[in-house]
């Protein structure tokens, strides 16, 4: 999770007045009592209200943004938390914990622009059956994905 804050941040720091204001915006929607500090109730609320992910909203979750263990997220962990929602990293299809590192993406499911769906390293390193509708050929890593994407632009991206 420091790699992800570090790189909220950066984002942060170079981002436009206007995108600052929407993340703190985004922090005053979560902390309802005002305190400067996001409880797990406040964020547990937060996540169901706006339809998060189930397993962003677990107890696991909370405590892994709560770099500092203080009990209640400041603002760089709602930071981290608003770059995971905005830039949309994905939650593993196989084990449904949030990756962050490297992950695999079916390209059937991709190119189709559905819902992604993404495993994280472990899980398809596995031995085990893949519980997915698609062959294990048809997977990618992030990495490689982004360069077919700068080779072969999609559709809405041309």
């Amino acid at each position: 999770m420091e790699a992800l804050r570090k790189v909220a941040l950066a984002y942060y720091n170079s981002g436009t007045d206007e995108e600052r204001r929407l993340f703190n915006q985004f922090f005053q929607s979560m902390d309802k009592d005002g305190n400067r500090r996001v409880s797990y109730r406040e964020f547990a609320d937060f996540m169901s209200l706006q339809a998060h992910d189930e397993n962003m909203r677990t107890r696991d979750f909370f405590d892994k943004l709560n770099i500092n263990r203080s009990g209640g997220l400041d603002s760089m962990e709602v930071l981290t938390l608003y770059y995971i929602l905005k830039s949309g990293r994905p939650i593993c299809g196989q084990c449904k914990t949030f990756v962050t590192n490297e992950y695999f993406t079916c390209m059937k499911c991709f190119e189709r622009q559905t819902a992604a769906y993404s495993i994280c390293l472990k899980c398809f390193r596995d031995k085990g059956g893949l519980d997915h509708n698609h062959a294990r050929s048809y997977f990618v890593d992030n990495f490689s994905l982004l360069e077919s994407l700068r080779k072969k632009p999609l559709p809405n991206h041309q």
